[in-house]
């Protein structure tokens, strides 16, 4: 069956991929976990070199797919809402929800 196209040329807008730590050590070190964990890890990103400290983690298997870097997200998501987007909608400050609002309060009593 064939993917329907879409109707009227909207797509659903897509988030930007995250920039990932890679597993660097993984392993118990025997003491008590946290409910649900069972392994500790280090993860470092292989762009920035930044480097996690030890993580409680639930299995190696999550441990393999990694966490999001921190300062290379932050530095994303900083310069993605420095930009201005056409359509984001830009609040105008007016005076007629202030009137509005004090026409209300007005007609309550006390």
């Amino acid at each position: 069956m064939a993917r329907q196209g879409d109707l009227f040329g909207w797509k659903r807008p897509r988030s930007a991929p995250r920039i990932l730590a890679h597993l660097t050590d993984c392993g118990d070190h025997g003491c008590v976990y946290q409910p649900g964990m069972r392994m500790v890890a280090l993860f470092t990103c292989p762009r920035c070199e930044w480097e996690s400290r030890w993580i409680e983690m639930p299995s190696v298997t999550a441990c393999r797919k990694g966490i999001a870097c921190e300062p290379c997200n932050a530095e994303r998501a900083k310069a993605r809402n420095s930009v201005a987007r056409p359509h984001t909608p830009q609040r105008v400050s007016s005076g007629h929800a202030k009137k509005h609002q004090n026409r209300i309060a007005s007609q309550s009593g006390p």
